[in-house]
């Protein structure tokens, strides 16, 4: 070999660990993640209901109500004692929840029911729980999903007669009607 070949060559293996070089670092590079960022503010109407009851004896109890039916829980306390899927309607701001809609005469959406809410334990893989105090107690959904025009809420479940009765908890189905 030549003195040309031997730099010709020098030049390419030098190529060559570089390339290999910027490969092994952009592979060995962590992703950085950030955290979901929730979007739970607009209008929300309840489109489906998944019920579950485990009583301590361990007998089961699942129901779905879909829109047209009415969702009746003696245990809970107004205003989420009775809801009308496909027509009971939430709406949340960056603070708030808000029940009870009426309609004044001018068209406007008069809230009747307004509570302060907090999220919890939100995280990268998790978007934490939504926790609120309603009529004198605290009410806890995990945030399944927080989709662009959808809420997928699950309540944490609560013994509805003190630690004798069912552990009831509910899916909430919400999809975003309004802004």
């Amino acid at each position: 070999m030549d003195g040309q070949t031997k730099v010709k060559m020098g030049k390419l293996l030098n190529q060559v660990f570089l390339f290999a070089a910027i490969a092994l670092i952009m592979y060995s590079c962590q992703a950085y993640e950030q955290p979901k960022l929730l979007s739970l503010s607009g209008e929300y109407r309840i489109d489906k209901i998944t019920y579950e009851k485990i009583d301590n004896a361990s007998s089961a109890d699942y129901q779905v109500f879909y829109p047209g039916n009415t969702f009746i829980n003696p245990t809970e306390r107004f205003p989420m004692d009775t809801i009308f899927v496909g027509f009971t309607t939430w709406a949340m701001d960056y603070a708030q929840v808000y029940m009870l809609p009426k309609r004044s005469v001018s068209g406007r959406t008069i809230w009747q029911k307004e509570y302060f809410y907090s999220i919890l334990n939100q995280t990268i893989e998790d978007c934490g729980y939504l926790s609120f105090d309603c009529e004198g107690s605290r009410r806890i959904f995990k945030i399944i999903d927080d989709g662009l025009e959808s809420l997928t809420l699950r309540s944490t479940g609560h013994w509805g007669y003190a630690q004798l009765g069912p552990n009831v908890s509910l899916t909430l189905y919400l999809t975003r009607v309004g802004p």
